[in-house]
């Protein structure tokens, strides 16, 4: 059981990681900056069909496994997410979002000409950029 908790507990992260980005573009488009590749047109349909699988499988992975239900056999997957999404969350809005920025973009600072190989190059370029 704690086997199958924890591969859900991973499972569920990588699909939330890889999908609130989804969902941001989705939700906001005109303040979503795109990268230098999309699928054009069918951007959005892809965006809702990956938003709502990432849903679908989320509920799917913090089900029992097994029945009846009791304290041994429930899945404690939902209550392991909810805590870490409840710490992560609250920490942005009591007082992450005042100072974090952000990471920086590999190809805006190529672009710009920084050898990011170079040790401390991109944080050169930070401090350059806020002054």
């Amino acid at each position: 059981m704690a086997f199958s908790a924890a591969t859900s507990i991973a499972t569920i992260g990588l699909y939330i990681s890889y999908g609130l980005p989804i969902l941001v573009g989705l939700i906001w488009p005109k303040n979503f900056k795109k990268g230098p590749f999309d699928l054009g047109m069918a951007s959005r349909p892809v965006a809702l069909i990956a938003v709502l699988w990432i849903m679908f499988i989320t509920v799917i992975f913090c089900l029992p496994e097994l029945n009846p239900v009791n304290s041994q056999t429930l899945n404690y997957t939902p209550v392991a997410v909810g805590i870490v999404a409840l710490w992560a969350f609250g920490s942005w809005f009591l007082w992450a979002r005042r100072w974090f920025t952000g990471p920086i973009r590999q190809i805006e600072a190529e672009a710009a000409g920084v050898d990011i190989e170079a040790p401390g190059a991109l944080e050169k370029m930070e401090e350059h950029n806020k002054v």
